[in-house]
This record gives structure tokens, sequence and C-alpha cells, in this order.
């Protein structure tokens, strides 16, 4: 009986113990909004540390971009199109990242820091290959990958603190 008792008891202090929550630094906080030009339609839903904003362009792309933020960062924007794009070099795809960051910096000056990712990405371009991490400074890295069917292809942007 004392035996079970003493199992139980640290059963419990196991279980309440691996409930304690992380303290975040950060919240994701919405980067677009429904009234932006070219956004047709909008929708950002945040749970705890993370977010999905999604986002249809009148150009047809549908932007999504989550995030995980606590004591780090990781942004993903998925940008997805209508179309097979299978046969395309993974140079498009690397330049395509800077274009689209590009676009999405001009939308209002909220948004205007996207372009700083667009330089940065440009700049790194020679040297990154398509679904590879690159350090890019220490404890930044971004990544740039496809996924292509005969319906339709997403760019995929990675970027990621430490």
């Amino acid at each position: 009986m004392k035996k079970n008792l003493l199992v139980l008891i640290g059963l419990a202090t196991l279980a309440f113990s691996c409930k304690t929550e992380t303290k975040c630094k950060y919240k994701p906080e919405p980067i677009f909004g429904p009234d932006l030009p070219h956004v047709t339609r909008y929708n950002f839903e945040k749970d705890g540390n993370q977010s999905l904003e999604s986002l249809l362009l009148d150009t047809g792309t549908l932007v999504e971009v989550g995030q995980d933020v606590c004591n780090s960062t990781r942004q993903e924007f998925r940008f997805t199109v209508q179309g097979d794009f299978r046969q395309y070099a993974d140079s498009l795809w690397l330049r395509e990242a800077v274009r689209q960051m590009v676009f999405l910096s001009s939308f209002s000056p909220a948004q205007a820091p996207l372009r700083s990712w667009a330089d940065v990405l440009e700049e790194a371009r020679p040297g990154m290959r398509l679904g590879k991490e690159l350090e890019i400074q220490p404890g930044i890295s971004v990544r740039v990958d496809r996924v292509v069917g005969p319906e339709q292809s997403a760019l995929l942007l990675i970027l990621s603190q430490d």
C-alpha cells in the first residue's frame, strides 16, 4: 500500500512539473491587415505563442504566414499559386522569394521592414541552395523551398532567429 502511494505521489509530482508554462518573451502579432492594398481576403488566428495569418492577394496568390514566437522566432511564409511549376529551376524560386518580399514590403509603412529581408535574401542568394538552411548572421537563418504539383505550387520562405 505504501509503495503504491509513493508511486502515485511520484507520478503526480512528475505530472505537475511537466505542466509548468514557459514565460515567453514575445507574442505573435499580425504582420498584415484586411484593409491593405492588394488584399482581397484576410484572416489572423492566434493560439498561445503560435499564429497563422492568411491573405488572398488580387494577384491570385494565397500568402500564409505561420509564426511560432516565444524566446526564439520562426516565421514561415507560404506563397501558393495555381499552376504547374515543376519544371522551373531552383534559381527561379530563390529569386521569387526576394521578389515576393519586395512586393509585400510595398503595402504600407508597417510592412516596409520586409524590404530588409528581401535585401538580405538577395545578398545571400548566390550562396543559398533550395531546401537548405543558411545562417546569414549568428543565430539568424533562412531557408527557401518549394512544394510543387500539377495543380498548384507553393514557395516557402522560413526565417528563424534563436
